[in-house]
């Protein structure tokens, strides 16, 4: 169920689920969010392996209201909202892409979530999909942000999962090679990085572990339909 402005605007003056907030920016059942002068541009187009490690340094890091920046179309850049948000362990953000935004051609990462328990600015990728380059605007509304409510408390909320964007201040870059999985695989072979040749066995052993723990799950619910269907029978 989605919180109303009504509810939206009481969970950002007594909770500070979204700093700063500006009331007239929260209308129906959203919070549009508004640009950040912090950019960052990805420095080289060469290959990357995707479980690989991105360094800050293959950004430029750019402030849009010292130099005027133009995005060119079919060109991406990391952007993020000027807002912190504070998102509580029973609910979790939606964020979606404004009408007048995609109008322009600009699309705004189109699923975007924050987990339960959720603090800090949240980063996006920005695409222009027009034929024209655009001037991007620090301050302009360009998504908006909705909070769902949950059936209960998160077990695990966004602490006590990897955590890899907690408190997040300026533009993020991706965190990927943190994922639980990869830094496995990187231990067990010694290793910080894989190349083209060893994605392809990282692959395989992904896979593997993905298989074997649905068999597990198969049997434990084999399991416990064979326990339903010997109480339904004697009864």
């Amino acid at each position: 169920m989605l919180l109303s402005d009504r509810d939206l605007r009481k969970m950002a003056i007594d909770h500070e689920l979204v700093s700063p907030f500006i009331e007239q920016n929260c209308e129906g059942a959203t919070i549009n969010l508004t640009l950040d002068s912090q950019v960052k541009k990805q420095k080289s187009s060469s290959a990357h392996i995707i479980v690989n490690k991105i360094s800050d340094s293959d950004y430029e890091t750019i402030d849009i209201n010292e130099v005027d920046f133009f995005l060119k179309p079919n060109q991406s850049i990391l952007v993020q909202s000027y807002e912190y948000f504070k998102i509580p362990k029973n609910m979790a953000g939606i964020v979606f892409e404004r009408h007048s935004i995609k109008l322009k051609g600009l699309v705004v990462s189109p699923a975007s979530y924050m987990n339960p328990g959720y603090e800090g600015r949240l980063s996006f990728l920005l695409t222009n999909h027009s034929n024209g380059s655009i001037q991007l605007v620090s301050g302009v509304q360009f998504c908006q942000l909705a909070i769902t409510t949950m059936t209960s408390d998160a077990e695990f909320p966004y602490i006590k999962q990897d955590a890899k964007y907690m408190g997040s201040e300026e533009v993020q870059v991706s965190k990927l090679h943190l994922d639980r999985e990869i830094q496995n695989y990187f231990k067990e072979y010694s290793v910080r990085e894989v190349t083209s040749k060893e994605a392809s066995q990282m692959g395989s052993r992904l896979m593997d572990s993905i298989k074997s723990n649905a068999k597990k799950y198969a049997k434990i619910i084999k399991s416990n339909v064979g326990e339903y269907n010997g109480e339904s029978s004697t009864t």
